[in-house]
């Protein structure tokens, strides 16, 4: 029997790198950090870019936000009224309180292809 390549296997499953199962990971865990992100419009958490492996959110004060600390170095007092569990590094607060939540979903989707 001739089995094919792992490579291969991998690519099927959609586990390879840039494949399926990797920007359902990404698209996940986007996700999940939107009740992170600190809202007021609402623009910052609804204008991003994904790729396979990144999330980058393109508002010009993004940066500021994520860090926690104003262009003139004051550091931000994030509302809790809208977003509850806003705050600087939402990536960071996600993971630390959802990352169990994100494999088991990516996890079930590996299982929901790799049955087919």
């Amino acid at each position: 029997m001739k089995l094919k390549p792992i490579s291969q296997i991998k690519a099927d499953l959609g586990i390879n790198p840039g494949g399926r199962v990797q920007r359902f990971f990404t698209d996940t865990c986007r996700k999940h950090m939107d009740k992170y992100i600190p809202m007021d419009t609402g623009a910052l958490a609804d204008t991003w870019d994904m790729g396979a492996d990144y999330i980058t959110y393109e508002q010009p004060y993004a940066h500021y936000q994520y860090i926690g600390i104003s262009k003139s170095g004051k550091p931000l007092n994030y509302s809790t009224e809208k977003h509850a569990y806003a705050g600087s590094y939402w990536d960071k607060r996600m993971v630390s309180a959802e990352m169990q939540d994100v494999v088991k979903e990516v996890q079930d989707e590996v299982r929901k292809h790799g049955n087919k």
